[in-house]
């Protein structure tokens, strides 16, 4: 059985890891974890459902004994060994390149075009 006050201050780290890590902000770990969306890969969420029903149980004092507590710990691990590999300043710098390359390449477009529009205009 696992105790509730350790639980909740699991959750409680979990959300601070994911405010710090992954910039969001909720009020509870299930609107955090809905806006993380697709951010988490797949097996993040499905460790995520886990300890989202591990909350709904815990609720529950007949439920919360019955609660399989090595699933929820790897869980807990799983997210956490996740979290801790991102970086948030290489995401932001990341973000940041990927943005000015989108423009360099936007505007060398451009400058093929109106090349090739100039081009054209002094054969006719």
């Amino acid at each position: 059985m696992i105790d509730t006050e350790e639980f909740q201050g699991r959750i409680a780290g979990l959300q601070q890891a994911l405010t710090d890590r992954m910039h969001l902000r909720g009020a509870t770990l299930e609107r955090q974890l809905r806006r993380a969306g697709r951010r988490l890969p797949r097996r993040q969420r499905r460790a995520a459902d886990i300890i989202l029903g591990a909350q709904d149980w815990m609720a529950h004092a007949k439920l919360a004994r019955v609660l399989d507590t090595s699933q929820v710990n790897r869980a807990f691990a799983d997210l956490h060994a996740y979290l801790d590999t991102l970086n948030p300043q290489e995401a932001r710098k990341t973000a940041l390149l990927r943005l000015a390359g989108g423009i360099v390449l936007n505007l060398m477009l451009l400058a093929g075009l109106i090349y090739a529009l100039i081009r054209w205009q002094g054969s006719v």
